[in-house]
């Protein structure tokens, strides 16, 4: 509701609001559409029944929190993204997004991710560590 009525209550011109979007983007996918591109086709490949806009919503709504300039941990990250209840946002599923961003945080320009079977490796591992520290 507080987006509603901010969005309402921006007078910003089209130019600035397209700069802000810009930044901001430039910000979460430094290395542009096609990093974008290659986020959103991982999510889809480690996760091939959960819906695609999801979660790519939740992967930006975590990392956005990690790389703010008053950043957050994973799971303090993971619980603000659990607000919006639009998956079931299982320990798998935790384990998954996070060992993708481990990827996305090490990436550079060439933009050559881990393969789908090393990003699943990564996850059971990272789901391991964490069954072990509870």
């Amino acid at each position: 509701m507080s987006s509603i009525l901010s969005n309402l209550l921006d007078f910003r011109s089209k130019e600035e609001k397209s700069r802000s979007f810009e930044a901001y983007s430039k910000k979460i996918f430094p290395y542009g559409d096609a990093q974008k591109d290659a986020i959103s086709e991982n999510l889809a490949a480690l996760f091939p029944t959960e819906r695609q806009n999801y979660l790519v919503m939740y992967y930006v709504l975590i990392k956005e929190e990690m790389t703010a300039e008053d950043s957050i941990d994973f799971e303090s990250a993971v619980a603000k993204a659990k607000k919006y209840k639009l998956l079931n946002f299982t320990s798998k599923l935790q384990a998954g997004i996070k060992s993708l961003l481990n990827a996305d945080f090490d990436i550079d320009e060439n933009l050559q991710y881990p393969t789908l079977e090393e990003l699943q490796a990564s996850a059971t591992d990272i789901l391991f560590s964490w069954q072990n520290n509870e």
